[in-house]
């Protein structure tokens, strides 16, 4: 006997939970039907990449089948051979249903979702802003709100509120809630239906001038998901020492702490007032009006406090943010997988979490030092040089810069010698380089004298000289600014990618052009690393920078590989990829790094 449909919010949508042989045989009935796209989801009992697959679910925009994978694993087999037979199949945020779908039947993640539409991708490509910016967002309930159906159910709040009637905490409610509470497989079915709904609303509202843009971003998300399922090999004995380390590092600078009068390190409160018992000056103020001991304040101030106040934070945020879930990564199968959001910012730049590798302290190895190559290999690093520079270049058809990177200079050495003459010293050459990034990511002679570390004044003398020797760069800027602030308010990249802008920033639209073209050119390089059959290699996407694998003994010709793929141009404007063999762990390359 059939088990009967739980009928929710959607009075034209049916979930049908598949408890029984009849009920698989309905199912099975459903897949051999005719559909135009399948949608797919899981419900799992965390965000982790190791987290467990308690439900899946699959239907069209009417109705949705939901299974436990463990009592119908053939099912699973079913609808992975639908996908890798080409038969389209729909989910929003496919990385992360992918990656779990090919650990229950234990397959390359790639075999399958090459066929699979991702109606993320096509929120974020119709309006890459969330909705706290004014965009429509990129959720599964806000999207559905905003282009199917503004009744459309929140299958998140209705589960929370059905956590809390349980007792449950939100972080806990998805793996202890009963897999077959009403509320869960309801609102798991009903978020495949929206999903297939939503796929085609999109379909009519895409421009077709953005078609390309699908499948591009499609690919990119292809192979950065074959990097997270790849994961990197973790020293396991290095991280357990570096968690013991910290945890001494901290309790020391607790106590020191606690010695100049502050009990807690995380009370901002109780350190600027033992600053100010000290004799410090504190000049910046909060919104709410207290005194402001940032971390930028702190490493301003040559106090024992201050730097003891600062050792405890970063002992804290190292071991929570990074090594902590590192090792328990590591404690299942030695490897970390890192999920990888190709489209994360408005711009499209990447991002990572789980755990967050692109937001590691540069001037600390220690972290990176967690991960290293497999047995016999080393890694190697290959970014671009100065791509910001190179992409503001082009787009200014700035012909100065155009020289200074066709005759294969530095740039930075280039406008410090436009500012200060040929003899220029190293902080005039830091204070060029901060001009240049003034101008990049539309920093003010405030930021500037701040991280320069000099007066205002020569601060603004120095972004004025900028100006006249690069007069092509200010040009470009201030019309880019002005038409999108009395005109369209957006920014339309030469890749078609298109970047709302709200008319108040408009000084942001410099730096969404040159983010977002540098994002879509290393994209770009990565497609072309796939393209040469190097993916098994590619590791992590950090910025600008990928890291890699190869055997020891081919690091020289695998580094001129990554090198010469990765190169091309812009225009008029060499687009350099510069590689270095780092050795067996990550933190080596940070070991031997000077920053200037």
């Amino acid at each position: 006997m059939r088990t009967p449909a739980l009928q929710g919010p959607l009075s034209d949508a049916r979930v049908w939970p598949i408890r029984n042989y009849d009920d698989l045989t309905a199912a099975k009935n459903f897949l051999s039907s005719e559909w135009d796209r399948l949608a797919i989801d899981t419900e799992t009992t965390g965000l982790s990449y190791h987290d467990e697959v308690r439900l899946v679910q699959f239907g069209d925009t009417r109705d949705a089948w939901v299974y436990d994978p463990k009592e119908f694993p053939q099912l699973t087999f079913d609808l992975m051979n639908l996908m890798v037979l080409g038969y389209p199949v729909v989910m929003h945020n496919s990385p992360f249903d992918c990656l779990h779908l090919a650990q229950l039947v234990n397959c390359p993640v790639e075999s399958f979702m090459v066929n699979v539409a991702d109606t993320q991708i096509f929120a974020h490509l119709l309006d890459p802003r969330d909705r706290i910016d004014g965009g429509t967002g990129k959720g599964l309930k806000e999207c559905s709100a905003h282009y199917v159906d503004p009744s459309a159910p929140d299958g998140q709040s209705a589960l929370k509120a059905r956590f809390k009637e349980l007792g449950f905490k939100v972080a806990e409610g998805f793996a202890k809630i009963d897999k077959w509470d009403p509320t869960l497989v309801l609102y798991a079915g009903i978020d495949v239906i929206l999903t297939a709904r939503l796929h085609k609303e999109f379909k009519k509202v895409l421009p077709q001038d953005m078609n390309h843009l699908v499948d591009f971003d499609h690919q990119v998300q292809a192979l950065t998901t074959r990097m997270t399922q790849k994961g990197v090999l973790v020293d396991m004995d290095y991280t357990v020492g570096l968690l013991e380390t910290l945890d001494e590092e901290l309790l020391e600078a607790q106590a020191q702490a606690f010695l100049m009068g502050v009990e807690n390190v995380s009370s901002t409160k109780q350190v600027a007032e033992a600053l100010l018992a000290r004799g410090l000056v504190l000049e910046e103020r909060t919104p709410s009006g207290a005194w402001k001991v940032d971390k930028m304040i702190l490493e301003s101030l040559d106090d024992d406090l201050a730097r003891a106040v600062l050792t405890a934070k970063a002992s804290m945020k190292a071991t929570s943010s990074w090594i902590e879930p590192i090792f328990e990564h590591g404690q299942i199968d030695g490897r970390v997988h890192p999920r990888i959001k190709t489209l994360a910012a408005r711009t499209s730049r990447m991002s990572i979490t789980d755990p967050p590798l692109q937001q590691l302290p540069s001037g600390d190895h220690r972290v990176r030092s967690c991960l290293i190559a497999d047995p016999g290999h080393v890694l190697v690093a290959c970014d671009f040089s100065q791509v910001e520079f190179r992409v503001l270049a082009a787009l200014a058809n700035e012909e100065k810069m155009i020289e200074t990177f066709a005759q294969g200079g530095d740039l930075h050495d280039a406008t410090a010698e436009r500012l200060f003459g040929p003899g220029f010293t190293k902080e005039q050459r830091r204070l060029a380089k901060g001009v240049g990034f003034g101008k990049v990511y539309g920093g003010g002679v405030d930021t500037l004298s701040r991280q320069a570390g000099v007066s205002k004044i020569e601060a603004k003398k120095s972004m004025a000289a900028f100006d006249r020797s690069f007069p092509r760069v200010t040009r470009w800027s201030r019309q880019l600014i002005d038409k999108v602030t009395h005109g369209e308010p957006l920014v339309q990249l030469p890749t078609g990618r298109r970047i709302p802008i709200d008319r108040r920033y408009g000084y942001r639209a410099t730096n969404y052009m040159i983010q977002g073209l540098a994002a879509d050119l290393f994209k770009g390089a990565l497609l072309e690393l796939d393209q040469a059959g190097m993916t098994e290699h590619l590791l992590i996407p950090v910025h600008d920078e990928v890291i890699a694998m190869c055997p020891t003994a081919q690091s020289e010709e695998f580094s001129r590989s990554l090198e010469e793929i990765m190169s091309g141009e812009l225009g008029p404007v060499p687009i350099t990829a510069e590689a270095e063999i780092i050795g067996r762990s990550w933190g080596d390359k940070y070991k031997k790094e000077i920053y200037v």
